[in-house]
């Protein structure tokens, strides 16, 4: 499958602890309408997430993610994923690759998406890398500049305010780049600059009002993988609007988008809560 197809990645926090959603998805009702309606567009790419990496929250367990991802194949069972990808968003590689077994037994045409937000490149990655390979399966490298998987929690504690962060950010794509070379997968990554993550809020706003800085230095270093836009929701667009109200900051997100669609040279991939917002938006 053709990964340039997809332009929407729709989001599924089945977390009680959600800092975007409060954990709405474990509500029976509202999931069934979430994923009935994600599922209905076949462009778009649903991406379930079970724990929360807020800085505020606590980590789970293993096992505690792994009950939490069963209770979802559960759910899942009375809809189709042929020919669909399904990203699973966890920084524990053995868990990824459990959820990914699991749900092929259940739905064997779905393809798959290890959706990393550590962005630790170490010898748990290339196992999963190894084990992987040859199948239709993608790997979002997200550039957190976290140190190793067990600190993803703790991400806001290695911020470096004196980095140029489009330079910064580039020259940690290049590297994922390499590293995926090396097993001949390179054209399965996907780039996620990490919006939100171990970045200030001028940082991130750097990043928003540059992107086509970071998207002509890839293309220097002949890089032209999708990048991931994911924006939604983040706490930098609701300190900016300096308001609670939800309808003023998720304006603000659309205005990002348009910005960052407008003068793209790339394939962009955009991870959002809502993809009916993108209609107005791209």
């Amino acid at each position: 499958m053709n990964l340039s197809n997809y332009r929407i990645m729709g989001v599924i926090n089945r977390t009680p602890d959600s800092f975007s959603d409060k954990g709405i998805s474990l509500n029976p009702d509202f999931f069934q309408k979430q994923l009935s309606s994600f599922l209905a567009d076949p462009k778009i790419i649903i991406d379930v997430g079970f724990e929360s990496t807020a800085p505020m929250n606590n980590p789970i367990t293993h096992v505690e993610e792994l009950a939490r991802f069963e209770n979802f194949l559960e759910a899942s069972k009375q809809f189709s994923f042929v020919d669909r990808f399904i990203s699973f968003d966890t920084y524990k590689v053995k868990n990824f690759k459990h959820m990914a077994h699991e749900f092929k037994k259940v739905h064997p045409k779905a393809h798959f998406i290890f959706n990393d937000v550590s962005g630790c490149l170490d010898v748990e990655l290339n196992e999963a890398l190894i084990e992987f390979r040859g199948h239709n399966f993608y790997y979002i490298y997200t550039s957190a500049h976290i140190p190793e998987r067990s600190k993803t929690l703790e991400h806001m504690k290695f911020i470096d305010e004196k980095t140029e962060i489009i330079e910064s950010t580039a020259t940690s794509f290049k590297a994922a780049y390499d590293w995926f070379k090396t097993f001949g997968m390179e054209h399965q990554l996907i780039l996620d600059p990490g919006f939100g993550f171990s970045k200030t809020y001028e940082q991130n706003w750097r990043l928003v009002e540059h992107f086509n800085e970071l998207e002509e230095r890839l293309l220097e270093m002949k890089i032209t993988n999708p990048i991931l836009i994911g924006l939604s929701k983040k706490s930098f667009l609701k300190k900016a609007v300096n308001t609670s109200d939800v309808a003023a900051t998720e304006a603000l997100h659309q205005e990002c988008i348009k910005k960052i669609s407008k003068n793209s040279i790339m394939n962009l991939l955009f991870r959002v809560h809502d993809p009916k917002i993108l209609s107005s938006s791209l």
